[in-house]
């Protein structure tokens, strides 16, 4: 059923008119005056205010819980049958709540496990074969599911090797150059390294660039085991047997291995897969039981201190010649079909400007916390506001949530997404709100381009701290982080590593990511990652999870009802400032640009702070605009949407073309981390001061084109 189209009347008459409404909603809007008088000295009430306080009478701990039973019920790998069963329920959800749904298929290359072991091979004695695989936990029954798997790797390479064996502590570039610095050579052995420090497919780059011919990555208890505090099931933490599973590519760009840049459809044109740079090495995840039978055999020279982990054992660089370990490993890659899932609720008076909230819904086994932990607060937000919609409350904008396919094989369906509808997303997205694996505590916090601080910071304000009721969010958060500016909160930086790229990094929609966190463990993308587990360690009360739904409404409120998005690209410009102060730290250290500090770098400081000078009390008189018509607002509105775009347009290169953005992308080295001002890291990591100058002079194109744009937002004001 779709949701009804009527427009919701102004919220400040309706404050006034409750007599007019159905009478179910007359508690709901005197619960919100109530709430929003009660904070009025430190925050004006607005109508999204209002429409949030609404919203969010509607989700409960108890819907909660049970959409999480319902979707960590079997594990749903990427493109299996109990992921198609997955795409059911969540279209079947979203129905029922009244919203209009569509389903995205997708066409995508991905690789499963077909068989895999380890051995050590000891000097004297018979082969001693390593669990690859987790154990049953008494009192979770989910953990002896028939459709779990041994642990292994995405992507990793086919092969039979055996070799002597080098441990290169996390495997980050800086630990291979340590052991090249040490006379270690690598070539022909197999190395072994810890989980951390970087992105699994990056330590798998290092050492097939090194010369290995296999790996193993496993989980440390120093990392995430018994040094952090009691093991599953009696506390939260990886046990002897816990293994991380995750993809290992690493890719110029995500989404679909064989189709970068368009989508992947039926009859799409795919790259050739032996010209993709897949790795070819076999790969093998473990837990630290397994791994300490390799680590405690090995013979040669102590590891440096900072490399030792928390095993009852001398870490050693080499094993020495008398120990060798097999590794063998084969896996099928091949096309598979999977679906996105989008739900919309159609805007009544900008239904042309969308706002998108999305989070994936495939897993390694069973996702209770990956991703469900966000999924099931999306969910429960595309509840609410079907809810409301059916009464007649429609949102000025619209609103689409989407559960993304094959996240984890390399962030693939939202990928899809945003190279598929491009051109739509281009011109009429407002921003994306991301929820991966979002309620893991009680303490919020969030990511996000700077330009969305006050809409998340108002959001922020109205929604009542996780098991603190009389606080809110932002009073906690605030009290976390001390921001110069009391009334707005700094967003953290996005890196990689989530379905946000494709926006941010690709299109230069203004993105945000949710996460709330502070529980003791960690079960991640192991068979553990189970909803007992979740309601052990994060908590059975669902209140994180309850405070992310609320937020999301909130937020995507605060975006949907003004006439004027309340998108500040001023913030831009202290932003900049502050990265370019981090990146001349960096060339401060570099023979090639010398002691002093770039000139480029000044010329780009330089322009944003003209650019803040300009934008600053334009800004503040678009957010005490009042009473717009609609095609005025819309026109300001593209003004400030062109602003975001503009980060995209005026020419950056970055080294890598999918990420098209000038001012964030993913780091080149550990994935997860951002590189702020890409163009000019990347410069600097050539050590090129020439390219630097280059590039800073699309800095200074941004905030020219910025300049013009607010102005003429300016001009549109009556």
């Amino acid at each position: 059923m779709q949701p009804a189209r009527t427009a919701l009347p102004p919220l400040r008459s309706i404050r006034y008119r409750a007599c007019d409404m159905k009478p179910k909603f007359i508690p709901i809007l005197i619960l919100a005056a109530a709430s929003c008088l009660a904070s009025a000295q430190e925050h004006q009430p607005t109508d999204a205010d209002f429409f949030a306080e609404a919203l969010n009478q509607t989700p409960t701990p108890q819907s909660l819980s049970a959409l999480h039973e319902q979707l960590a019920g079997e594990p749903h790998i990427a493109g299996t049958p109990g992921d198609q069963r997955t795409i059911e329920r969540i279209a079947a959800l979203f129905e029922s709540y009244g919203l209009v749904v569509r389903r995205q298929p997708i066409w995508a290359y991905l690789s499963y496990p077909v068989s895999a072991g380890v051995q050590v091979l000891p000097g004297r004695g018979e082969p001693i074969e390593l669990s690859i695989a987790e154990p049953p936990v008494e009192g979770d029954p989910h953990t002896a599911h028939p459709d779990l798997t041994f642990g292994w790797n995405g992507y990793a390479g086919t092969g039979d090797v055996t070799g002597q064996v080098v441990y290169a502590n996390f495997a980050r570039i800086e630990d291979f150059q340590a052991l090249a610095d040490a006379g270690v050579d690598c070539r022909g052995k197999i190395v072994i390294a810890r989980y951390g420090g970087n992105y699994r497919g990056f330590k798998v780059r290092f050492a097939e660039q090194a010369g290995a011919v296999g790996l193993i990555i496993y989980t440390d208890p120093a990392d995430s085991g018994y040094v952090r505090g009691l093991p599953y099931p009696q506390g939260g933490w990886a046990g002897p047997h816990s293994i991380q599973r995750g993809s290992i590519t690493t890719l110029d760009y995500p989404g679909d291995p064989l189709t970068p840049f368009v989508p992947a459809v039926e009859d799409a044109v795919r790259l050739d897969p032996e010209e993709v740079a897949l790795p070819h090495i076999p790969v093998q995840p473990m837990g630290w039981q397994s791994a300490h039978e390799i680590l405690s055999r090995m013979e040669g020279q102590p590891a440096p201190r900072s490399w030792q982990g928390g095993l009852p054992t001398t870490y050693r660089i080499q094993g020495g010649p008398d120990l060798r370990v097999r590794l063998k490993v084969e896996q099928q890659r091949r096309i598979v079909r999977t679906e996105n899932v989008i739900a919309e609720i159609r805007g009544s008076t900008w239904p042309d400007e969308i706002i998108l909230a999305g989070c994936h819904h495939d897993a390694w086994g069973f996702g209770a916390a990956d991703p469900l932990a966000g999924l099931i607060c999306l969910i429960e937000s595309a509840r609410s506001f079907g809810a409301l919609a059916q009464e007649g409350w429609v949102p000025a904008r619209t609103i689409r949530f989407a559960a993304w396919a094959a996240e984890e094989h390399g962030i693939i369906g939202s990928t899809e997404y945003v190279e598929q509808f491009s051109e739509e997303l281009t011109q009429s997205a407002v921003a994306y709100i991301n929820l991966d694996m979002a309620a893991m505590g009680p303490y919020f916090g969030a990511a996000g381009e700077p330009s969305l601080a006050p809409a998340v910071s108002a959001a922020a304000r109205t929604v009542p701290q996780a098991r603190e009721p009389g606080r809110s969010v932002f009073q906690h958060w605030a009290g976390d982080m001390p921001a110069s500016d009391p009334k707005v909160m700094s967003l953290s930086e996005l890196g990689g590593g989530s379905d946000h790229i494709g926006f941010n990094a690709h299109l230069c929609i203004p993105s945000a990511g949710f996460h709330a966190g502070g529980s003791e463990g960690t079960s991640y993308h192991s068979n553990y990652d189970t909803v007992a587990w979740y309601r052990k360690v994060v908590g059975d009360d669902y209140e994180p999870a309850l405070m992310i739904t609320r937020m999301t409404n909130a937020a995507i409120t605060q975006l949907a009802q003004p006439a004027i998005l309340p998108l500040d690209p001023s913030r831009y410009a202290q932003a900049v400032r502050n990265y370019v102060d981090q990146i001349a730290d960096i060339t401060s250290a570099s023979p090639a640009f010398g002691p002093n500090r770039p000139i480029a770098l000044d010329r780009v400081a330089t322009s944003a702070e003209l650019f803040r000078l300009h934008a600053e009390p334009i800004v503040r008189r678009l957010a005490a605009a009042d009473d717009l018509d609609p095609q005025r607002a819309a026109a300001i509105n593209a003004c400030l949407m062109q602003i975001e775009r503009a980060w995209c347009d005026v020419g950056f290169e970055t080294g890598r073309s999918w990420y098209r953005s000038g001012f964030t992308a993913p780091d080149q080295s550990s994935g997860y981390a951002a590189w702020m001002l890409p163009a000019l890291r990347h410069a600097v990591s050539l050590d090129d001061p020439d390219l630097l100058d280059e590039r800073a002079n699309a800095c200074e194109r941004f905030f020219a084109r910025a300049t013009e744009l607010i102005e003429h937002a300016g001009r549109l004001l009556p």
